[in-house]
């Protein structure tokens, strides 16, 4: 059992061999458990390793939040947060990402902004080409639909557009597709 006055290394070897839903129950245990605050942090970065390695985007988005809200540095708190947006963008949650994304950049100067929106921009990419991959084009449409919105380069905006609009055309949206037709156009 995992008790308040641990540190990493004894937590790492308790949890080691475990399946990942009994790390999650051990961990979200020992977290209740008040602990010092960089054992908090530890811990919700390794729940978070948890729900990626499932799939569980959401909780994953969770954890990375706590992570930050229990992280001392500037540093710590805009990765944390901008990891947290990264998994909201894999969920599909945009809007929560985009919250998410404005908490990185509130802990940085102009560059660590930049930077942290060059990573959702990569971030989305990585997930249109995931869907791609993986034939949803329900949930592709979604995410090139707010592809189209960010500040991608007027050359990758033309290259989603196009998708876009072979999306439209496969799902039978046509009146989408006659707008962002009629977009071009102007």
């Amino acid at each position: 059992m995992l008790t308040k006055n641990m540190h990493k290394k004894e937590v790492e070897d308790f949890l080691e061999g475990k399946g990942d839903f009994v790390k999650i129950d051990h961990l979200t245990r020992y977290i209740k458990l008040m602990p010092p605050i960089e054992m908090r942090k530890f811990s919700y970065l390794k729940l978070a390793e948890v729900y990626l390695g499932k799939e569980m985007y959401v909780d994953a988005a969770l954890a990375f939040k706590n992570a930050a809200v229990n992280s001392v540095s500037f540093r710590e708190k805009r990765e944390n947060f901008s990891n947290e947006a990264k998994a909201y963008v894999s969920a599909g949650k945009f809007e929560e990402g985009d919250k998410a994304l404005r908490r990185a950049m509130d802990e940085g100067n102009k560059k660590e902004k930049e930077e942290a929106y060059s990573g959702i921009l990569e971030s989305y990419r990585r997930e249109a080409e995931k869907l791609e991959k993986t034939n949803k084009p329900g949930s592709l449409t979604k995410i090139y639909e707010k592809m189209m919105r960010m500040k991608f380069s007027d050359s990758e905006k033309e290259e989603i557009k196009e998708k876009l609009l072979a999306l439209y055309e496969k799902l039978g949206k046509i009146k989408e597709y006659k707008i962002l037709k009629e977009l071009g156009k102007i």
